[in-house]
């Protein structure tokens, strides 16, 4: 029982690494939407939209990772309902910002880079319910679907991110 606590431990670090990295993709990705000049005017209201959409994720993904940090430096028995929590948390932060995504419209060609950041936004959504399930029964296929998922919304923001550095360089 002490080897199967001490695995699902480990495993819980070991996710919480991978979530860590994705979410440093995503500091990334927001010093490169902040660096950039001011192009096309006639793309500037889509343009603002999408950054003002990748802060509030970033925001909200760095508020998960600092809660996440500490959660992680007081491993106990009860941490899985904590991190369950947290995850819950993150969750709802998500849909209110994917909620709000998806009922806006930007110029046509910001259409392929928005609909991409809401699949990633999705999918990282999807990763985090399925990880939660993991978490409360030991199903290791929900998280063999979590990874997958995690790895999918990485996926989809790198291709928005590139779409975006696309239509910059016009």
């Amino acid at each position: 029982m002490k080897n199967k606590n001490n695995f699902h431990n480990l495993e819980v670090i070991i996710f919480s690494c991978i979530i860590l990295a994705f979410i440093s993709s995503l500091d990334n990705a927001y010093a490169f939407f902040h660096d950039q000049d001011v192009g096309n005017i006639s793309f500037e209201k889509s343009k603002h939209f999408i950054q003002s959409l990748f802060d509030k994720v970033n925001n909200a993904s760095t508020n998960f990772q600092n809660d996440m940090a500490t959660i992680n430096l007081s491993l106990n028995n009860n941490n899985n309902e904590t991190i369950v929590k947290k995850n819950q948390e993150y969750i709802d932060d998500l849909k209110n910002i994917l909620s709000s995504a998806k009922k806006t419209l930007v110029q046509q060609e910001y259409n392929s880079t928005l609909n991409n950041y809401i699949v990633s936004i999705e999918s990282e959504i999807a990763s985090y319910d399925h990880y939660n399930k993991h978490l409360l029964t030991g199903n290791l296929t929900e998280n063999k679907i979590s990874m997958d998922l995690l790895s999918k919304a990485f996926n989809y923001e790198t291709k928005a991110i590139n779409e975006y550095k696309q239509l910059e360089l016009r």
